[in-house]
């Protein structure tokens, strides 16, 4: 890297960081918990930056383009898909300076891509949708990483939640996006741009109750969440379905256990024989990829899969994978009819039996690429735009398969 021209934006007041033990450090994010990902460890930048505002982010942009160097964004460092890997070293920016809340109104709050969902002990604001792991992550991560969440049952993906952003293109713009545009940015992870801030709707509507209703097996389950699609949808605000395996293993975190199906449902309806859902509600925080996210923190040998099942398929598939697996299982639900399913085992080869029996999965939680992620209109527009603007595939470069056939 050019040491003088690093030095250069030192002295624009643009603070970076060279030392070894924190490039390490900062080119991880917790993709350590997937068992093909974590083999990417031994990848690591050439240098980190710390914008303290969007003339920074520029400056560090040019920088990067003049100079024919790799550029990719850092948020919380919570993905858990290796979208912080710096596939071919380069200058990691890290936008956790670049935080605060900018306006406010009733419906909406704009916010620098660095803030945190949770700060001080509470949200910065009620969201509409939020990813479990809300406690950590930061907004601009989420938006740019992350999809569905808490929330989308009753309002779908992250990316329907933001009215327009703001972001530094591969030209060394900072523009605009609004209405369908935004998908350019939505889960690219900075393979189009560097988005610095978000104008985000804000979560208007009170009196949800959280609830627990218990079923004796799956069937039963599957068959209530089928009638709350037909008949409640506008009511429903969050539903997650629980095996009884996770509601062991989590146990001790939840206070909540029980050796039945447990569904877990936000509603402004009170159901009957439900019980009080605040035990898990206030743990939402380890559903999902909190679950395996803090078992692997504990322990080696947790493998996970994740498939997005229609509903009127969710019990057949189910059914067919604990046939022959032992399996742990969580299903969000979301307002695009499916069932956004875990299946994680605790050994290599049930990992791969999962694989057998459901096939490629639509949603590959062990992609390096977002190709493996997102539908097919979507992925069109982030590589149409990284061919037109980014044809040296600095931006994040190795996260998205310019050459898969849309």
């Amino acid at each position: 890297m050019n040491t003088v021209n690093i030095v250069m934006l030192e002295k624009d007041g643009i603070q970076f960081i060279k030392e070894d033990k924190i490039l390490k450090e900062k080119s991880r994010d917790w993709s350590f918990t997937s068992p093909i990902l974590k083999k990417l460890s031994n990848k690591i930048a050439d240098a980190v930056v710390i914008p303290k505002n969007e003339e920074d982010v520029i400056k560090v942009v040019e920088y990067a383009i003049e100079n024919h160097i790799p550029i990719i964004p850092r948020g919380g460092g919570y993905s858990t898909v290796g979208g912080i890997i710096p596939m071919k070293g380069g200058i990691i920016i890290d936008m956790s300076n670049l935080s605060g809340v900018i306006e406010e109104d009733e419906d909406t709050i704009t916010v620098f891509a660095g803030t945190k969902f949770f700060d001080k002990g509470k949200m910065l604001f009620n969201p509409r949708v939020y990813p479990t792991i809300y406690q950590k992550t930061t907004i601009g991560g989420y938006f740019c990483g992350g999809s569905w969440g808490i929330g989308s049952f009753m309002f779908g993906p992250n990316w329907d939640q933001v009215v327009e952003l703001k972001m530094v293109n591969p030209k060394g713009k900072l523009i605009t996006l609004r209405g369908g545009d935004i998908k350019i940015a939505a889960h690219a992870e900075g393979t189009t741009g560097i988005v610095t801030r978000l104008k985000i709707l804000k979560m208007n509507k009170e009196g949800f109750i959280p609830q627990i209703l218990l079923f004796d097996s799956l069937p039963q389950a599957v068959k209530f969440v089928e009638k709350i699609y037909d008949e409640l949808p506008e009511e429903i605000y969050h539903m997650t379905l629980r095996s009884p395996e996770i509601t062991h293993l989590t146990k001790d975190i939840t206070n909540f256990d029980t050796d039945k199906w447990s569904l877990l449902i936000v509603s402004k309806e009170k159901f009957e024989n439900s019980l009080d859902g605040k035990i898990l509600w206030e743990k939402r925080n380890v559903f999902f990829a909190g679950v395996y996210s803090n078992i692997a923190l504990k322990k080696d040998g947790v493998y996970y899969a994740q498939y997005h099942i229609p509903i009127n398929e969710l019990e057949g598939k189910i059914m067919k994978v604990r046939e022959s697996i032992d399996v742990v299982i969580e299903s969000e639900f979301a307002n695009d009819g499916k069932g956004h399913t875990y299946f994680m085992t605790f050994d290599e080869q049930s990992f791969y039996e999962v694989k057998k029996v459901l096939g490629e999965t639509n949603f590959d939680l062990h992609s390096i690429y977002i190709n493996n992620r997102l539908e097919r209109p979507h992925l069109q527009r982030i590589i149409m735009y990284k061919k037109s603007y980014d044809k040296e595939d600095l931006f994040n470069p190795g996260k998205v398969n310019l050459g898969k056939s849309l």
